[in-house]
């Protein structure tokens, strides 16, 4: 089955302002797992507020999940995959959060509603 894709023409205003949206994101998230590959105490002491203990074995290993996902979501072949991927592990952190609202209501609220 042979499939025919046009694609619509983007402005460039369009284009760049999702290139660069798409930046900021990626950067963020390769921070945030940046900062848990090395447990600063301020990680682990969040980690522990929330649930999870204090764990920096945990801390890594998330850490090393995030820039996974995030190096696959920043590479045009694998993007979907990214995005999928990196949908679960923030659905799993939202989720978390809203378990957490117990302890943190003001920073969960906040960033569940914008």
């Amino acid at each position: 089955m042979t499939t025919i894709a046009e694609t619509a023409p983007v402005s460039k205003t369009a284009l760049w302002t999702g290139r660069l949206l798409s930046g900021l994101v990626i950067l963020f998230l390769l921070f945030d797992g940046a900062i848990k590959l090395v447990p600063w105490p301020v990680v682990t002491e969040s980690m522990d507020r929330i649930g999870y203990g204090s764990s920096e074995t945990l801390a890594r290993s998330l850490g090393i999940i995030t820039i996974v996902c995030t190096v696959l979501y920043s590479v045009p072949p694998t993007s979907i995959l990214g995005a999928i991927l990196l949908t679960g592990y923030l659905g799993g952190a939202m989720a978390t959060c809203g378990s957490a609202a117990r302890s943190l209501p003001t920073s969960c609220s906040d960033f569940i509603l914008g």
